[in-house]
């Protein structure tokens, strides 16, 4: 999905992952969408933040999960379907982060599949990308 060397061999291959790229700064690290009790579960209960080797993320990020996975729009035009505060991300690294309520891990409706995720800071997008499946696991549609 980002190709090359984004994927570190520690990253577990399960829930669903956003890679987050900013067009200054290139790859910024990554985010898992998972349940760490239910590897194979088709909803979220927790994330994992993984920055990019060298890149410095501030203690307190807004993720956002828009309405649509169009990047041509600007992101303020893609709608918001979810938002929660990265706390702590700087010290994340291979911590869960549990989340206000879970998320659904299937393509339309309610899923998340297929959705822009951006990362901002008082305002300003750091980075953006769309969440896709991150294991062999493949959920259904719900349209």
């Amino acid at each position: 999905m980002c190709g090359g060397d984004c994927t570190p061999s520690s990253t577990p291959r399960v829930g669903a992952r956003v890679d987050f790229f900013s067009q200054s700064r290139g790859h910024l690290g990554n985010l898992l969408f998972l349940d760490p009790s239910t590897p194979d579960s088709a909803t979220a209960t927790h994330v994992r933040f993984s920055p990019k080797e060298g890149v410095a993320i501030d203690d307190r990020i807004l993720v956002s999960i828009h309405l649509t996975g169009d990047l041509t729009k600007a992101v303020n035009d893609s709608g918001l379907f979810q938002q929660f505060t990265l706390q702590g991300a700087r010290s994340l690294g291979d911590e869960n982060m549990a989340l206000g309520e879970s998320l659904s891990l299937k393509v339309g409706h309610d899923g998340i599949i297929g959705r822009r995720v951006s990362m901002s800071r008082g305002g300003e997008l750091l980075a953006d990308g769309i969440v896709g499946f991150n294991s062999g696991h493949l959920a259904l549609a719900s349209f």
